[in-house]
């Protein structure tokens, strides 16, 4: 009996394996996107600088968002385009407007300011 044992647990120990075992996976990392996504359509400037609600329509492309206000025929001198980097818009300067910068706060919220100045885009 005792040798059958003996040979069984020799049996376990021809296997190869001496119980510890080995992660195959490899972890993955997604990198974070250069600029966070805004919602193309109808937006609504308002706030400090415009002095009125200035409705706009927003085409995003990647990381560039074009502001078009020829619908409403009110563009006095605000910003027309922008570029986003993470969280963060550079407005360029309208021939009113000028120094405009933003952030983010949502897919459909940007809050900001030009020189001296406080803004908000809104869908």
């Amino acid at each position: 009996m005792r040798v059958g044992l003996w040979l069984v647990w020799l049996a376990g120990c021809a296997s190869g394996t001496d119980g510890t075992t080995t992660d195959d996976t490899t972890e993955t990392t997604v990198p974070e996107p250069p600029c966070v996504a805004l919602n193309p359509g109808d937006w609504v400037f308002k706030g400090e600088c415009p002095q009125m609600r200035t409705p706009l329509v927003m085409t995003v492309d990647a990381c560039e968002i074009t502001l078009d206000y020829s619908g409403t025929g009110m563009t006095m001198g605000m910003p027309i385009a922008g570029t986003v980097d993470g969280d963060q818009i550079t407005f360029d300067d309208g021939d009113g407007l000028t120094g405009c910068v933003g952030t983010v706060e949502a897919a459909d919220s940007v809050t900001g300011t030009c020189d001296g100045c406080t803004f908000s885009l809104v869908q």
